[in-house]
Parts: C-alpha cells; structure tokens; sequence
C-alpha cells in the first residue's frame, strides 16, 4: 500500500507537469466547449475524489510507520493538501486541452447536451460513486495479481540473484 500511495503521489506529479509541457495549439471554440463539457460532467469533482483516495493512502502510509503520531501526521497530510492544490488548476487545463484535442467544437457541443439529459445527469450523479467503487475493485484486484505473480515469480527471481527489497529476501 506504501509502495501504491508514493506511486500515485509520484503518477500525480507527472502527469501534471506532462500535461502541461504536452498541450497542443488547439481550437478555441473546442477549447470552450470542453470547458463547458468539464463542467457539466462535474469532473473537478472528480479530480478532488482521486485526490481524496491519495491523501488517504498517503495517511495510512504515514500511519503505519508512525503510530500514534495521528497530530502530527494531520498537520502533513493538510500541508500534502494544499500543496497538492497548487497544481490542480494547471491538471484542470490539460485535461480540458486533451478533450478540445481530441473532440471538434460540436461534438463537445452535443456531448455537453448529453448531460443535459435525464441519463446524462444520471451518469453525473453515479460517476463519483462508480469511480470510487472502481477504484477499490482496481487496488484489490491488482493487490491479489501482484500477490500473485509475486509468488509464483519469486523462484525466477531467486534463479537471478535479484532483490525484492530491502534487507534478506
């Protein structure tokens, strides 16, 4: 779980700094009507649940070599907070540049009416719920296949006098 919450930490920072160095010249009228699409689907809030689901692994992280320090890791995890919101406006263009790339003005324009509609605002509704329960079938199942493929690997590994980490294997 360590190693999942520094690499999405680590995933996070990437890909904000990659998105943001990758943009495109793209149409203003795509560009507009991506942002109106951003908004309609309520996708910052989105943005803000997957921020949430790090914090937390980050949290547990730090919980777990520091018990009872609950205080102190408090005070990081609002500074982690903060510092992680920093870099969500610059997240927020790219991913509205990324649809504007990839969408002409009026397709943007009719996706954004889809949400318009009573199974577009459904899928609004849902979506924070889906991608949550997503995001937990996710982290178990490759929790259980990297269980897994470990063990039945670790032969090999030996074979190659390699590591699995830190101190005896």
């Amino acid at each position: 779980m360590r190693r999942l919450a520094l690499s999405l930490s680590l995933a996070f920072s990437v890909a904000t700094t990659a998105l943001a160095q990758e943009a495109k010249p793209v149409d203003p009228a795509a560009l507009a009507q991506a942002r109106i699409v951003f908004e309609r689907s309520n996708a910052s809030e989105l943005g803000l649940q997957v921020a949430k689901a790090v914090e937390e692994q980050q949290r547990a992280a730090l919980e777990r070599f520091n018990p009872a320090r609950a205080a102190q890791i408090g005070e990081v995890v609002d500074l982690m907070r903060a510092e992680y919101a920093k870099y969500l406006p610059a997240l927020m263009d790219a991913i509205v540049s990324l649809y504007a790339q990839r969408f002409t003005a009026e397709e943007l324009a009719q996706i954004a009416a889809f949400y318009d509609t009573p199974v577009g605002r459904k899928v609004i509704r849902e979506m924070p719920t889906l991608l949550s329960e997503t995001m937990s079938v996710a982290q178990t199942m490759a929790l259980k296949a990297a269980t897994e493929v470990m063990i039945k690997l670790r032969p090999e590994i030996e074979n190659r006098n390699l590591k699995l980490g830190p101190g005896p294997n």
